[in-house]
């Protein structure tokens, strides 16, 4: 009993202490997304985990009112209301939506698919990836990190798998110099907006699927700038079980790493940027879909850019709290994003829970309006 109310001041010192921090740094994080990342990165870092410096927050607010400290419980309350704009997006409190009226719905699935590589069954016999995308029913399929659909490419595909893919998607679009493929029930065409960066790699292209009924629907779909991590240096997070190790990981973080992401943030905001422009000059009353693999999460400047005031986020609209889309390393984040604009209603997307890539999917549903 003595020792508890010695040891109390100290305890209680250390959580207003980590509670001043956390609910600052839950600030910084939530309007990160509105620094440029070419006058300063770090906010553009914090981004990343505002849904876990949220719900930190949420934690603290909660012990606050259990001891009955007021003032620490109510600061914390102030920093939600604070945040609350971007936290509707990137910790969204909605649900999925049922078509309304007659119009036509449609799903599409965007994945980066890591040319189909099983990650965690690498000696399964067939192609998990595309044995997935045959049994969606998608009407539209959006993948990254394919080139061609040969058995060069995409581990044990089989003349019956491919058939049998080829059968779904009777349709297909995307230069074989890109990693950006589309796979559609419906004819589908490139739009020639594509952008290459200084390593010819293509950051987004566009493509126009024609439906039945005279129903036209864009779709741009995004691989933007990658981290460029190595495997030793995405394991910096992961092993870290010690305070040995933890330094370690900080002296290594300080060095590539930090370089490393820096440049990513700056890069993907010129990639943003061009995307950007491309939106700008496709009409706003045609039905447009943007997915891909953003490699930034929602309130990023990045996500922000690409997004401007006239998209609608089709996942913040249709879901009930934060999502994963990466998922290796540790690195939990919601990275794969779906925009939409014109008349189109979202209706629900929702993650995939096949794990064969280090990406999950994202899989949409939409009704055109009438």
């Amino acid at each position: 009993m003595i020792i508890t109310k010695i040891l109390s001041p100290f305890f209680f010192l250390a959580m207003r202490i980590l509670s001043v921090i956390v609910y600052a740094v839950t600030i910084l994080a939530a309007f990160g997304g509105s620094i440029n990342p070419d006058y300063l990165t770090f906010p553009s870092l914090l981004c990343l985990a505002l849904p876990y410096f949220a719900i930190f927050t949420i934690v603290l607010i909660a012990f606050w009112a259990i001891t009955r400290k007021i003032i620490f419980c109510a600061m914390g309350i102030v920093t939600i209301i604070l945040c609350l704009t971007p936290l509707s997006t990137a910790f969204p409190i909605a649900t999925p939506r049922s078509p309304e009226g007659e119009g036509q719905t449609f799903k599409i699935i965007s994945w980066n698919v890591l040319h189909t590589r099983d990650l965690r069954q690498p000696d399964y016999p067939g192609n998990r990836a595309l044995e997935y995308l045959i049994a969606s029913d998608a009407d539209i399929v959006c993948l990254a990190e394919v080139r061609t659909f040969s058995d060069t490419e995409l581990p044990n595909l089989s003349e019956g798998l491919r058939d049998s893919l080829f059968s779904a998607y009777p349709y297909r679009a995307g230069l074989e110099s890109t990693d950006l493929k589309v796979l559609s029930k419906y004819p589908v065409k490139r739009i020639d907006r594509i952008s290459f960066n200084e390593f010819n790699f293509a950051r987004f292209d566009f493509f126009l699927v024609n439906f039945p009924h005279d129903r036209e629907l864009v779709v741009g779909m995004a691989h933007l700038y990658s981290y460029g991590l190595s495997e030793e240096e995405r394991q910096v997070v992961t092993e870290i079980n010690s305070m040995e190790s933890a330094k370690s990981s900080m002296a290594e973080f300080k060095g590539s790493i930090r370089d490393k992401l820096r440049n990513a943030f700056r890069q993907r905001a010129i990639d943003a940027k061009i995307l950007r422009e491309n939106l700008d000059d496709i009409s706003l009353d045609i039905p447009l879909v943007v997915c891909g693999d953003f490699n930034d999460v929602p309130v990023s400047w990045t996500y922000n850019m690409v997004k401007g005031d006239d998209m609608k986020d089709a996942y913040a609209e249709t879901n009930f709290g934060p999502a994963v889309t990466y998922n290796l390393h540790a690195f939990y984040f919601h990275i794969d994003q779906m925009l939409y604009r014109g008349p189109l209603r979202a209706l629900d997307v929702r993650v995939g829970k096949i794990n064969s890539s280090d990406h999950y999917p994202l899989i949409g549903e939409f009704q055109f309006l009438e």
